[in-house]
């Protein structure tokens, strides 16, 4: 009568036996799978580590200017390429080193990582934020390979990403050679212009901008481009000159065609749109922009002796001219000429009517801070954009007459 309950309970233990080998051959699976994620995670963690430490190590070496100490985490199969870059970092002054490598990957001694350089050039402070690397023409971008081994990381391939566009200025891709002067870094590409046959001209012209400069730099930056690289840069505009490629808040390069002579009127004009503008990325009022480099590169010339002269004469006949100041930016080449010669008209009756400092607190407002004329015109010269531009449609025309 009792042996079948026990005859059961016997039976559901030995049930009970069954499933815990099982249970446990599923525990102990689980157990090492974690270990091993743990232990992939440490991996990764030491090869990012050592990276950084050695991208590190390059950038300290890099602004005190010591090229061994740069090289030093570089396999000899990329010190050419490594040292190419180092002259032209050293060539620019760069004055900030801001690393960081992503998308890490690899196993237990090779690693592969997406490396992003921020630098700045010619004494500007950069410092780490959230925009750090939106400005990708002063970012060096490269699908780097690592050999890590005891927290030692040796950079084996270092593959930088061409800029698309092709950059104005191909510090990342190219040898250059540099000469410098006490204001200027004037750059060309190796076997192209000599840079020293620039500098006189250059220093002379940067001397005139810096006197209208909001945020005065380090140095300006002159690029000579050669026939293949202007051409490419400059598209069809072929009645250009120069230009200045602002490549962030920090930067902005001058841009010259290697073929012509130095001019010192050319780099005044361009170094002047480096001296007003540096330090924003504004730069709407074309009229304003253009007029202001065209006051810095001729200034209180005699008005006889501007080369725009009769453009201006020319555009009044054509459009009537009723007086505005600020005209709008016509893409049709044949209105440019016109178009700057009224602008620079425009700006050097501002400065010859309410001095040079209100003309400065105007432009500021106007082309720094994006503000209308007719906002601006009150506070910087005490007089209402309207008698402004009717002051100076007497002036302009009496000048032209």
């Amino acid at each position: 009568m009792i042996m079948a309950p026990e005859v059961g309970k016997v039976r559901e233990v030995t049930r009970h036996r069954h499933f815990w080998p099982a249970a446990l051959a599923v525990v102990l699976a689980f157990c090492g799978a974690v270990v091993a994620v743990r232990a992939g995670a440490v991996r990764v963690h030491d090869a990012s580590r050592a990276i950084d430490l050695a991208l590190q190590d390059q950038g300290e070496a890099l602004l005190r200017g010591d090229a061994p100490g740069w090289l030093r985490p570089v396999d000899q199969s990329q010190q050419t390429e490594m040292r190419r870059l180092y002259d032209n970092l050293r060539g620019l002054e760069v004055s900030a080193w801001l690393p960081r490598a992503t998308s890490l990957a690899g196993d237990d001694s090779l690693w592969r990582a997406a490396v992003q350089v921020r630098v700045c050039f010619t004494g500007t402070r950069c410092v780490r934020a959230h925009n750090t690397y939106v400005p990708l023409g002063d970012v060096i971008t490269a699908a780097t390979v690592w050999r890590v081994s005891d927290d030692h990381a040796v950079l084996e391939s270092f593959l930088v990403s061409a800029p698309m566009p092709a950059a104005a200025v191909p510090w990342k891709t190219k040898t250059l050679n540099f000469a410098t002067g006490s204001r200027v870094i004037v750059a060309a590409s190796s076997g192209s212009m000599q840079p020293a046959q620039w500098v006189a001209v250059a220093d002379r012209a940067a001397q005139i901008a810096d006197k209208y400069a909001f945020v005065r730099p380090g140095k300006y930056v002159i690029y000579l481009a050669a026939a293949d690289e202007w051409q490419t840069v400059i598209g069809e505009d072929g009645e250009a000159l120069g230009f200045v490629d602002r490549t962030s808040e920090q930067t902005a390069f001058t841009v010259v065609d290697a073929a012509e002579q130095p001019s010192e009127r050319l780099l005044r004009h361009e170094l002047g749109h480096v001296a007003t503008l540096l330090g924003t990325l504004g730069g709407q009022p074309d009229w304003a922009i253009e007029g202001m480099a065209e006051y810095v590169a001729w200034e209180q010339t005699p008005m006889s002796s501007y080369r725009l002269t009769q453009a201006a004469r020319d555009h009044i006949a054509r459009t009537q001219w009723q007086g505005r100041l600020d005209l709008p930016w016509s893409s049709q080449r044949t209105e440019r000429v016109g178009f700057y010669a009224m602008a620079y008209l425009a700006i050097r009756c501002l400065a010859s009517t309410y001095g040079e400092a209100s003309l400065l607190s105007f432009f500021d407002r106007v082309a720094r801070q994006n503000r209308s004329p007719a906002e601006a015109a009150l506070p910087a010269f005490g007089t209402p954009w309207p008698a402004v531009e009717e002051a100076c449609h007497a002036k302009i025309e009496g000048w032209l007459s």
